[in-house]
């Protein structure tokens, strides 16, 4: 029996990083077979996922384009980029900003369907056979980041360009109060502009790799207690099957959801930009 569940084991562990729960969710060199050597094109997975995710993001919307104003009904497929501007336009831009946010749609939508995409890239079964371990590119901290500070340089960038300049925009960073107020309010403004994206950064960071790890970990035990007590193990496994199954589940909604919140936050923070009277 052991020598059965000795391949067993090592494809457990090697697959499901059973060894190091950590190591399901640590970036690693992109590679084609299990040597590493053949095709090691030079990038890590995470950052593989990344650029994938631009790809697939920029034919989402290419897709879309190229058919628009060329047919009198939209397809399946125009019916559902056209739904997905519509919830943007209507759930974030315009209860912020009213129709004046309308022209901001496009760039919300952006952040809103590239997040979603690299999230979901995460799920893929086969991107764990590509190196060792899997995770996603919204999983890197680097990546989550090089985000925030994207929608930093928007809506600043947008913030100043409406308001005339870059003196006024800052003038109106700030509420008219009694001068002796700034030296408090001052510090504690400025302050709250460098939070705002590290709270992006980090909520999506975070999000997406704790639901990789928590995965792994349930998984290793199947590996680690399959191959001590056959009986147990065999318990161990089908209960750590409906709960992964279940997870990933959830995984999909929490995809969804924190791609949702990085562009709500982002039209929040735009919306406190271009409209400082609000």
């Amino acid at each position: 029996m052991t020598f059965l569940l000795s391949p067993f084991q090592d494809l457990m562990l090697l697959t499901l990083a059973a060894a190091d729960p950590l190591a399901h969710v640590k970036d690693g060199q992109l590679v084609f077979d299990s040597s590493g050597v053949l095709f090691n094109i030079g990038l890590t997975k995470q950052t593989f996922m990344f650029m994938l995710g631009g790809v697939l993001t920029l034919l989402f919307f290419w897709s879309y384009s190229r058919r628009a104003g060329k047919q009198a009904v939209p397809s399946r497929w125009g019916n559902l980029v056209e739904s997905v501007f519509g919830f943007v336009r209507d759930q974030m831009t315009r209860p912020f900003m009213g129709e004046h946010g309308d022209r901001y749609v496009p760039v919300i939508t952006a952040f809103f369907i590239y997040i979603l995409i690299t999230n979901l890239l995460g799920l893929v079964p086969f991107f764990e056979w590509l190196g060792h371990g899997s995770s996603t590119g919204t999983g890197q901290l680097a990546i989550t980041g090089g985000l925030a500070i994207c929608s930093f340089f928007i809506y600043h960038g947008f913030g100043i360009k409406e308001q005339g300049g870059l003196w006024t925009y800052f003038k109106n960073l700030f509420p008219h109060v009694p001068w002796p107020i700034y030296f408090i309010l001052v510090p504690v403004e400025l302050i709250a502009h460098v939070v705002r994206p590290c709270a992006l950064a980090l909520r999506l960071f975070a999000n997406m790799l704790a639901g990789h790890t928590m995965m792994a970990v349930i998984l290793g035990f199947t590996a680690v207690f399959t191959s001590e007590f056959v009986i147990g193990g065999a318990a161990i496994a089908a209960t750590s099957f409906l709960a992964v199954t279940a997870l990933t589940f959830l995984e999909l909604l929490v995809a969804v959801i924190q791609a949702f919140v990085f562009a709500f936050l982002t039209t929040v923070f735009l919306a406190g930009a271009v409209h400082p009277e609000h």
